[in-house]
Protein backbone atom coordinates (compact mmCIF):
# COMPACT_ATOMS: atom_id res chain seq x y z
CA UNK A 1 0.00 0.00 0.00
CA UNK A 2 2.48 2.41 0.83
CA UNK A 3 4.13 1.74 -2.55
CA UNK A 4 1.57 3.24 -4.60
CA UNK A 5 1.62 6.56 -2.56
CA UNK A 6 5.57 6.62 -2.79
CA UNK A 7 5.62 6.15 -6.36
CA UNK A 8 2.54 8.70 -7.25
CA UNK A 9 4.74 11.11 -5.23
CA UNK A 10 7.99 10.83 -6.67
CA UNK A 11 6.93 10.51 -10.05
CA UNK A 12 4.26 13.34 -9.84
CA UNK A 13 7.10 15.89 -8.27
CA UNK A 14 9.82 14.67 -10.68
CA UNK A 15 7.23 14.93 -13.80
CA UNK A 16 6.25 18.45 -12.66
CA UNK A 17 10.01 19.33 -12.96
CA UNK A 18 10.02 22.26 -15.55
CA UNK A 19 6.63 20.63 -16.72
CA UNK A 20 4.78 23.17 -19.49
CA UNK A 21 1.95 23.62 -16.67
CA UNK A 22 4.75 24.74 -14.06
CA UNK A 23 5.85 27.25 -16.91
CA UNK A 24 2.53 28.39 -17.17
CA UNK A 25 2.34 28.59 -13.27
CA UNK A 26 5.65 30.38 -12.93
CA UNK A 27 4.49 32.84 -15.44
CA UNK A 28 1.35 33.67 -13.45
CA UNK A 29 3.71 34.04 -9.80
CA UNK A 30 5.41 36.63 -11.98
CA UNK A 31 2.34 38.40 -13.50
CA UNK A 32 -0.04 38.33 -10.20
CA UNK A 33 1.16 39.84 -7.00
CA UNK A 34 -0.88 37.28 -5.32
CA UNK A 35 1.29 34.33 -4.82
CA UNK A 36 -1.30 32.58 -1.97
CA UNK A 37 -4.15 32.75 -5.04
CA UNK A 38 -2.06 31.42 -7.82
CA UNK A 39 -1.07 28.60 -5.82
CA UNK A 40 -4.58 27.98 -4.88
CA UNK A 41 -5.87 28.16 -7.94
CA UNK A 42 -3.38 25.97 -9.84
CA UNK A 43 -3.24 23.52 -6.65
CA UNK A 44 -7.36 22.74 -7.23
CA UNK A 45 -6.82 22.86 -10.62
CA UNK A 46 -4.29 20.26 -11.03
CA UNK A 47 -5.81 17.91 -8.44
CA UNK A 48 -9.02 18.09 -10.20
CA UNK A 49 -8.04 16.79 -13.08
CA UNK A 50 -5.26 14.14 -11.49
CA UNK A 51 -8.67 13.09 -9.40
CA UNK A 52 -10.60 12.85 -12.80
CA UNK A 53 -7.86 10.61 -14.61
CA UNK A 54 -7.20 8.96 -11.29
CA UNK A 55 -11.45 7.80 -11.23
CA UNK A 56 -10.99 6.95 -14.98
CA UNK A 57 -7.79 5.04 -14.63
CA UNK A 58 -9.64 3.46 -12.26
CA UNK A 59 -12.54 2.13 -13.09
CA UNK A 60 -12.04 2.18 -16.89
CA UNK A 61 -8.66 1.96 -18.25
CA UNK A 62 -9.96 5.27 -20.07
CA UNK A 63 -7.26 7.82 -22.10
CA UNK A 64 -8.19 10.81 -23.55
CA UNK A 65 -7.32 11.87 -28.02
CA UNK A 66 -5.69 15.37 -26.59
CA UNK A 67 -4.20 15.50 -30.34
CA UNK A 68 -6.16 18.51 -31.48
CA UNK A 69 -6.68 19.43 -27.98
CA UNK A 70 -3.07 20.11 -27.54
CA UNK A 71 -2.87 22.30 -30.82
CA UNK A 72 -5.40 24.53 -29.38
CA UNK A 73 -3.85 25.18 -26.66
CA UNK A 74 -0.30 25.54 -27.94
CA UNK A 75 -1.70 28.10 -30.24
CA UNK A 76 -3.67 30.27 -27.68
CA UNK A 77 -0.79 30.51 -25.64
CA UNK A 78 1.70 31.45 -28.27
CA UNK A 79 -0.89 34.28 -29.19
CA UNK A 80 -1.47 35.06 -25.32
CA UNK A 81 2.17 35.26 -25.22
CA UNK A 82 2.34 37.48 -28.59
CA UNK A 83 -0.36 40.06 -27.35
CA UNK A 84 0.94 40.73 -23.64
CA UNK A 85 4.52 41.40 -25.46
CA UNK A 86 2.89 43.48 -28.01
CA UNK A 87 0.63 45.36 -25.98
CA UNK A 88 3.66 45.90 -23.77
CA UNK A 89 5.71 47.75 -26.14
CA UNK A 90 3.15 49.12 -27.68
CA UNK A 91 2.19 51.46 -24.57
CA UNK A 92 5.91 52.10 -25.14
CA UNK A 93 6.91 55.72 -23.37
CA UNK A 94 3.66 55.67 -21.02
CA UNK A 95 4.81 55.15 -17.27
CA UNK A 96 2.60 53.07 -15.50
CA UNK A 97 2.59 53.05 -11.92
CA UNK A 98 0.00 50.22 -11.28
CA UNK A 99 0.60 47.32 -9.67
CA UNK A 100 0.39 44.18 -11.85
CA UNK A 101 -2.59 42.53 -9.94
CA UNK A 102 -4.79 40.84 -11.71
CA UNK A 103 -9.03 41.10 -10.91
CA UNK A 104 -9.11 37.00 -10.17
CA UNK A 105 -5.92 35.49 -9.97
CA UNK A 106 -7.51 32.40 -8.40
CA UNK A 107 -9.75 32.13 -11.40
CA UNK A 108 -7.01 32.30 -14.03
CA UNK A 109 -4.77 30.43 -12.28
CA UNK A 110 -7.48 27.76 -12.14
CA UNK A 111 -9.12 27.99 -15.46
CA UNK A 112 -6.10 28.29 -17.26
CA UNK A 113 -4.27 25.03 -15.38
CA UNK A 114 -7.46 22.89 -16.01
CA UNK A 115 -6.87 23.75 -19.42
CA UNK A 116 -3.22 22.83 -19.60
CA UNK A 117 -3.65 19.89 -17.64
CA UNK A 118 -6.22 18.26 -19.92
CA UNK A 119 -4.11 15.15 -21.43
CA UNK A 120 -1.21 16.22 -19.88
CA UNK A 121 1.56 13.20 -18.78
CA UNK A 122 1.09 13.80 -15.01
CA UNK A 123 -2.52 13.42 -15.78
CA UNK A 124 -2.33 10.42 -18.14
CA UNK A 125 0.35 9.11 -15.23
CA UNK A 126 -1.75 9.04 -12.51
CA UNK A 127 -4.47 7.38 -14.27
CA UNK A 128 -2.22 4.71 -15.23
CA UNK A 129 -0.80 4.25 -11.71
CA UNK A 130 -4.74 3.87 -10.21
CA UNK A 131 -5.03 1.44 -13.03
CA UNK A 132 -2.02 -0.17 -11.87
CA UNK A 133 -2.56 -0.30 -8.50
CA UNK A 134 -5.87 -0.11 -7.95
CA UNK A 135 -5.58 2.43 -4.90
CA UNK A 136 -7.13 4.94 -5.64
CA UNK A 137 -6.77 7.06 -3.12
CA UNK A 138 -3.30 6.40 -1.75
CA UNK A 139 -2.34 7.41 -5.84
CA UNK A 140 -4.94 10.54 -5.36
CA UNK A 141 -3.19 11.43 -2.25
CA UNK A 142 0.49 11.01 -3.30
CA UNK A 143 -0.35 12.80 -6.37
CA UNK A 144 -1.83 15.72 -4.56
CA UNK A 145 1.13 16.32 -1.83
CA UNK A 146 4.12 16.15 -5.15
CA UNK A 147 1.52 19.06 -6.13
CA UNK A 148 1.71 21.03 -3.07
CA UNK A 149 5.45 20.59 -3.33
CA UNK A 150 6.26 21.72 -6.87
CA UNK A 151 3.52 24.54 -7.35
CA UNK A 152 4.44 25.83 -4.26
CA UNK A 153 8.26 26.11 -4.88
CA UNK A 154 7.49 27.29 -8.27
CA UNK A 155 4.97 30.14 -7.04
CA UNK A 156 6.58 31.18 -3.52
CA UNK A 157 9.83 31.07 -5.13
CA UNK A 158 8.21 32.99 -8.43
CA UNK A 159 6.87 35.52 -6.13
CA UNK A 160 9.87 36.04 -4.90
CA UNK A 161 11.44 36.84 -7.83
CA UNK A 162 8.90 39.26 -8.54
CA UNK A 163 9.64 41.11 -6.18
CA UNK A 164 13.43 41.71 -7.17
CA UNK A 165 12.43 42.56 -10.77
CA UNK A 166 11.10 46.12 -12.32
CA UNK A 167 7.36 45.16 -13.78
CA UNK A 168 8.63 45.54 -16.94
CA UNK A 169 10.94 42.73 -17.04
CA UNK A 170 7.96 40.67 -15.31
CA UNK A 171 5.40 41.21 -17.50
CA UNK A 172 8.04 40.55 -20.24
CA UNK A 173 8.99 37.37 -18.92
CA UNK A 174 5.40 36.20 -17.66
CA UNK A 175 4.72 36.69 -22.13
CA UNK A 176 7.59 34.93 -23.18
CA UNK A 177 6.88 31.82 -20.39
CA UNK A 178 3.16 31.78 -21.74
CA UNK A 179 4.51 31.55 -25.81
CA UNK A 180 7.22 28.95 -24.36
CA UNK A 181 4.41 26.81 -23.63
CA UNK A 182 2.41 26.87 -26.38
CA UNK A 183 5.24 25.33 -28.24
CA UNK A 184 6.13 23.01 -25.68
CA UNK A 185 2.18 22.36 -26.28
CA UNK A 186 2.74 21.74 -29.74
CA UNK A 187 6.05 19.95 -29.97
CA UNK A 188 5.80 17.49 -26.75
Amino acid sequence: MPEAFFIALFFTFISEIADKTQLVILGLALKYKAALQVFLGALIAHSFMDGIAILLGYFFGFQFNTALLKIIIGVSFIFLGIYGLMKHYMQGAKKEKRKIEGKMPFAVAFLTVLASEFGDKTQISSGLLAAKYLLPWHILIGVILALILAIGLNVFVGAKIAKKLPAKAIKAAASVLFILFGIISLFA
